[in-house]
């Protein structure tokens, strides 16, 4: 359509609408008279400029928090923007823009073209410094004619839109929405990449498609370094590859380009930037080779170049401030980046950042340790190597820069394994480089994976790209080495650095393992060692081992390094093989429901490690450093960490090193000879313990689709589940924690479907649900057909695990037992009881983090398959007590359960020994239990067990010590009371519990004391029998019995707190000694 009949077309439509408003009063000022402005706008766009990628957006998103235009054209590819268009409501009356001033600044603000219009005033504004220039489609004076379409348009209206329309201008963007056009468009990219990759070249269906797969197989044959299945994988090498395009570009527009340039300038900066000739130390070395390589002679019309045409056409209309560009966000850039592009690789690589004022403590506290340990020489100093072995984005590199106030002449070298962070490591070197003229340091980033082989000293191809960089490195890394400092990836994935690729840094890490004599298949301890972190540590280690000057490890580690059993033998070489190791605890670990305000987005806890090596004298130490930051809040954190090393490094405390563990993390003092005079136990080798097997509970995955309160209602749902698969398992267990997976859902039904008829299945059911020990105080109903849980300990993730010999335990009669925590302190933020009594078959989850381990009194024979059930105590225990106390020794053992039970509840019992129990996992330190060699205090303790163990049963009722109205309670219950767990249940002021459903509220009277009761990590009422009998989890009503066994369960909890006392008197004269132990070194007094 021809500019004229667009101007004819709205004027005839404008006036038709004008006149409606006259006649029937009912348009808005603004609104009613849109459309025909937004057809004139859309087609003027085709029709004065021919761009068919012209988007017209009417009512647009706010733009840049400076309001909403009414609309905003833009192109479609690059995102230029032509300008903003704003309708006022239409009047016979001269436009006047002052009531709108604030406005218009507000939009002009943006930096784009403006227009404000009445439908017939036009208000130009297109650059700064011009004055908003009044034009008028027609003379206002005409409104009153009969055809609007027939007047002249003012000529000066064509030309003021033929400026608008003509060109795009750039675009400002916030960090945030930049990186999510980036990691869109590499998305994009890796997707086509991986298309191509995929095709054998006979299949290629034309030239294009052969010429790509062509290209691509060119670009890996460039890349790396020999064909490593892994790194060779198909989807790798596409998120790889698009990756280090896409970056190269980003990179050159943030580094070349300035705020000042135009669109056409910023696209001749970057072309000209990736075009330029690769020397010896240039920053992105790497990626220009493959850009180079994609640029090539012969390639000019593959789809990678057409991508990378489009993506510097976008880049070059994006504007950014020199605020932008010099400061950013880096940390906030790269998670922002993954967690578009692909949140999984950010878990697997454990790519989380370290926050720049704890990078900034950390270089500094190093300074001033290196300095007072090495006789006040510098990290900084001239001639000095300092590597960060996992950069990232580069937090340390910069901290060492900006705290190197002595400008020293040293080698500064960051490797980095991913593209995205390597590249805005690189852009901040460059941005430091423009603020430090007179640096004289030499800055090396090389895009490699430390723990390669090739770091150790095997050849690498140094006419690939990932060989050139391994060789680099390699070399960098063979030189003496001063400082090895930055923060290692922790993530329990185990396949990233494994295979022949990785064989030097595996075997070194046999040194961080237990001896071998001490080592079995199914070890726990030893899972962990495969965690990059320690990988990092044990190559950090080795380097620092074979140079030949001082030197300081200062690298970020888990808290759960500190004291976890997993790594003794990681702490053992540390020790052994510095001279000294200084500590900084700086976040607990939240998972432990330790209240600890993080400066790391994560909730595991995180510790620094410092140690030094003196070069030429002996290493190994007898006491450590230890600062603890961890209980502070955040802001005091950070307080802490700004003021001077000088004051910080006074700060820490030495304390003794502890050669059974070699613990870095300090205990609370408690009397080790007494302590040592009692019973473990438990024991990992031969050595004296109360029991001699235990075993972890059984494993439910998914534990909602085995267990319910009720067993008619877990019939009922299994046999929903059997006829209608999802559908019923949605419906039943969708609000729960974990709802099974659909594959677990069908095999399940699957599984029953094919045992018989609904009878059969009945039979089948009633037969196989048991009474299941779920959590503390709370029995439930467990279908555990061992047929079925052997099968599904491979489907799905394969969780599940039936314990054959718990089982096997438990059928037989008079087995009893409890579950104990080896890991208090991952339990609850203080030391609290972590040992709940077994009735019945045990769950695994009886502790709320790790594993809970079964103690028995008898458990299978070894050697007999789970076939013959034998005595579980000690023989000379068993014997000393069977004289002692004149009973036959399996009722000894029996005794001994209920004996254990009631030390392990004692409050003063886990007071006194509180520096010996709360830990993380320590087989050194399992709990020791004093056995008295006198029978009355034995049967007395034993007793007191035996009725704390009885509350724990499902059919014990017990006195109405709070003296409940039930009646009345029940009464307050309302019809189809759907009980919900909710966020606040007690009122601890009226001491109360509140029941709800959402809507009403019961208040039943409910002690604090008992409110507060936690046990393994739950807390008993409100995340133990709330929770599981909520609607979520039950799916049923609300009813009069469950009201009976809540308060129940409250008069349960009142008899425990009395008990417990009760223990506490006892357990203290034993504690002082008043009465004759049974030493384990001799099995007697």
């Amino acid at each position: 359509m021809s500019y004229q009949a667009i101007i004819r077309k709205y004027l005839t439509s404008l006036q038709q609408d004008y006149r409606d408003s006259l006649a029937g009063n009912q348009h808005t000022a603004e609104l009613s008279f849109r459309p025909p402005l937004d057809t004139m706008f859309r087609e003027l766009a085709t029709e004065l400029n021919g761009n068919p990628n012209i988007v017209v957006v009417l009512e647009p998103r706010n733009q840049a928090r400076m309001g909403r235009p009414d609309w905003r054209m833009h192109d479609r590819n690059t995102l230029g923007v032509y300008g903003y268009i704003e309708a006022k409501g239409l009047s016979q009356n001269a436009f006047d823009i002052t009531p709108y001033e604030e406005q218009f600044n507000r939009y002009f603000s943006l930096g784009h073209k403006l227009i404000i219009t009445d439908g017939i005033d036009f208000v130009y504004s297109f650059t700064n410094g011009m004055r908003p220039q009044v034009v008028s489609l027609f003379d206002k004076s005409l409104m009153n004619r009969p055809d609007w379409s027939r007047l002249t348009p003012n000529p000066q209206f064509e030309h003021m839109m033929r400026r608008f329309f003509s060109e795009p201008s750039a675009q400002y963007y916030d960090e945030g929405t930049l990186v999510e056009q980036v990691a869109l468009r590499t998305r994009n990219l890796s997707n086509e990449i991986l298309r191509f990759s995929t095709i054998p070249i006979d299949e290629a269906m034309d030239d294009d498609e052969r010429n790509a797969i062509i290209l691509l197989d060119g670009l890996k044959q460039l890349v790396y370094n020999h064909r490593d299945r892994n790194m060779r994988e198909d989807s790798v090498f596409a998120d790889f590859a698009a990756q280090v395009i896409m970056f190269t570009i980003l990179f050159a527009h943030r580094v070349e380009c300035t705020d000042a340039d135009s669109a056409v300038e910023k696209e001749r900066k970057i072309r000209e930037y990736l075009s330029r000739e690769i020397v010896e130390g240039q920053a992105l070395r790497p990626f220009l080779t493959i850009i180079h390589y994609i640029n090539s002679p012969g390639n000019e019309s593959s789809f990678i170049v057409t991508w990378t045409d489009e993506c510097i056409s976008f880049l070059s209309f994006v504007h950014m401030t020199e605020q932008q560009r010099r400061r950013p966000d880096y940390h906030k850039l790269f998670e922002l980046f993954l967690s578009k592009f692909d949140a999984r690789s950010r878990f697997d690589y454990g790519a989380f950042y370290t926050p720049i004022e704890l990078a900034d403590f950390i270089v500094r506290l190093t300074e001033i340790i290196a300095k007072r340990t090495f006789d006040g020489n510098s990290i900084f100093s001239d001639g000095n190597t300092i590597i960060d072995p996992c950069c990232g984005t580069g937090s340390f590199l910069e901290s060492i820069r900006r705290n190197d106030v002595l400008r020293g002449a040293y080698l500064l070298c960051g490797i980095e394994i991913l593209p995205a962070p390597y590249m805005l490591a690189n852009y901040r070197m460059a941005m430091l480089n423009n603020e430090f003229d007179e640096a004289r340091s030499q800055n090396e980033l090389i895009l490699a994976n430390t723990l390669s082989n090739y770091l150790f000293g095997i050849p690498a191809n140094i006419h690939t790209v990932e060989g050139y960089e391994l060789n680099k490195a390699y070399e960098i890394a063979s030189r003496p080495i001063t400082l090895v400092i930055g923060n290692p990836p922790s993530s329990d994935s185990s396949k990233i650095n494994a295979g022949d690729d990785f064989s030097v840094i595996l075997e070194l890490m046999d040194d961080f393992r237990p001896p071998v004599q001490n080592r079995r298949i199914r070890q726990n301890t030893q899972k962990q060692i495969n965690n990059p972190y320690l990988q990092f540590l044990r190559w950090a280690c080795e380097k620092l081992e074979t140079s030949q000057n001082h030197s300081v490890l200062a690298l970020i580690v888990p808290s759960s390094f500190l004291e976890a059993d997993s790594y003794k033998y990681a702490r053992k070489y540390i020790v052994e093989h510095f001279s000294n190791v200084w500590v900084v605890s700086v976040d607990a670990d939240a998972r432990a429901g330790i209240r600890s305000d993080s400066l790391f987005n994560t909730q595991q806890g995180r510790a620094i490690l410092f140690a030094t090596r003196r070069y030429g004298e002996p290493v190994g130490m007898a006491q450590y450093m230890y600062f603890d930051l961890s209980r502070r809040t955040k802001v005091e954190k950070t307080e802490m960490l700004e003021q001077s090393a000088e004051n910080i490094i006074e700060m820490f405390k030495e304390h003794d090193m502890d050669e059974a563990n070699y613990g870095l993390c300090p205990s609370m003092p408690f009397n080790q000879e007494l302590y040592s005079s009692y019973w473990p136990v438990s024991s990992e080798a031969d050595e004296i313990a109360i029991f001699q097997q235990y075993c972890s509970g059984i494993k439910l995955a998914p534990t909602s689709i085995f267990t319910h309160m009720k067993a008619p209602m877990l019939k009922r749902r299994s046999k929903e589940i059997m006829q209608l698969r999802e559908s019923a398992a949605d419906e039943w267990l969708s609000k729960q924690d974990k709802p099974p997976k659909a594959v677990e859902t069908n095999f399940f039904a699957e599984q029953l479907a094919s045992y018989g008829n609904l009878r059969a299945v009945d039979t089948l059911l009633d037969t196989n649900i048991v009474d299941y020990a779920f959590r503390p105080f709370l029995p439930m109903k467990a279908f555990l057909w061992q047929d079925l849980l052997h099968q599904f300990s491979r489907v799905g993730g394969g969780g599940t695990r039936r314990r054959p010999e718990i089982s096997a335990a438990f059928n037989a009669r008079g087995t009893i037992g409890f579950a104990l925590s080896h890991s208090p302190k991952d339990q609850k933020d203080m030391l609290k009881q972590f040992a709940s009594f077994c009735w019945y078959y045990p769950d695994n989850d009886l502790c709320r983090r790790g594993n809970s381990y079964i103690y028995l009194n008898q458990y299978p024979v070894k050697g007999t398959r789970n076939r013959v059930i034998g005595n579980n105590i000690h023989a000379d225990l068993c014997a000393n007590l069977s004289q002692l106390l004149e009973i036959p020794t399996d009722v000894v053992a029996t005794e001994v359960v209920f004996y254990t039970f009631a030390v392990l509840c004692s409050q003063v019992y886990l007071d006194e020994f509180e520096g010996a129990l709360f830990t993380v996992n320590r087989a050194d330190m399992r709990p020791r239990i004093p056995i008295v060699n006198d029978a009355d205090i034995f049967r007395r303790l034993s007793l007191l067990g035996r009725k704390l163990a009885e509350l724990e049963q499902r059919d014990y009722i017990p006195a109405n010590l709070i003296g409940f109205d039930v009646a009345a309670i029940q009464a307050d219950i309302p019809e189809g009371f759907k009980l919900k767990l909710i966020d606040q249940p007690f009122d601890e002021e009226h001491e109360t519990l509140i029941l709800s459903d959402g809507t009403a509220k019961i208040e039943i009277p409910c002690p604090l004391e008992v409110q507060r009761i936690n046990i393994a990590g739950y807390d008993i009422i409100k995340n133990v029998w709330m929770k599981f009998n909520s609607y979520d989890f039950t799916h049923s009503i609300f009813s009069r019995d469950d009201v009976i066994d809540l308060l129940n369960l409250i008069n349960k909890l009142v008899e425990y707190v009395s008990l417990v006392g009760e223990i506490d008197v006892v357990m203290h004269d034993v504690i002082e000694g008043q009465f004759p132990l049974l030493i384990p070194s001799a099995g007697r007094a």
